[in-house]
């Protein structure tokens, strides 16, 4: 009985510490993006919003090939949800454009609630939890839009801060 409980416990110490670098990684790569990109995450969506015209749903940064790479989605004039993926030194080379039809009723949904931009509902969160904004999606919890606001703090710890979509509230 001692034996099967010392190798379980043995096994799931195995399998914690499989899972904490990953999660460690995962943040030092979006500090790393951060730091190597020219531009930051509400200049990336100004991008996409003002040369691709489109009506941004999340957006991300991501560290890929050793390179800053931006993840964004949103909604075009045709009504269209698009993805691109366009370079963090440079956001006017795009990497990769995605076409994946007709936008969802929800999403479209989603911006026509939103009275608050991305923009400024980044810039309340940065305002209400300082550092770096790495990620951002607009979303519906229980019939409330918000955006959720990914921040690396300056401990190197991710933060969350959900901004309220429709009067700007800062939701705990």
């Amino acid at each position: 009985m001692s034996r099967i409980f010392v190798s379980t416990a043995f096994a799931l110490t195995l399998g914690m510490t499989a899972f904490a670098p990953s999660t460690f990684a995962s943040t030092a790569d979006k500090l790393a993006a951060t730091q190597a990109a020219s531009v930051d995450l509400s200049q990336a969506i100004t991008a996409a919003q003002t040369l691709h015209g489109l009506k941004v749903l999340e957006a991300e940064i991501e560290w890929r090939k050793k390179q800053p790479v931006y993840e964004i989605n949103g909604v075009n004039a045709q009504n269209h949800e698009t993805k691109l993926k366009f370079s963090g030194v440079d956001v006017s080379k795009v990497l990769e454009t995605k076409d994946a039809g007709a936008a969802k009723p929800k999403y479209t949904a989603r911006l026509a609630a939103a009275k608050i931009g991305i923009i400024d509902a980044i810039a309340s969160a940065l305002q209400h939890t300082p550092g770096k904004a790495v990620g951002v999606d607009l979303d519906d919890h229980l019939g409330v839009f918000s955006y959720d606001i990914t921040i690396i703090n300056a401990n190197g710890k991710k933060a969350e801060v959900r901004v309220n979509a429709v009067d700007g509230t800062i939701k705990p």
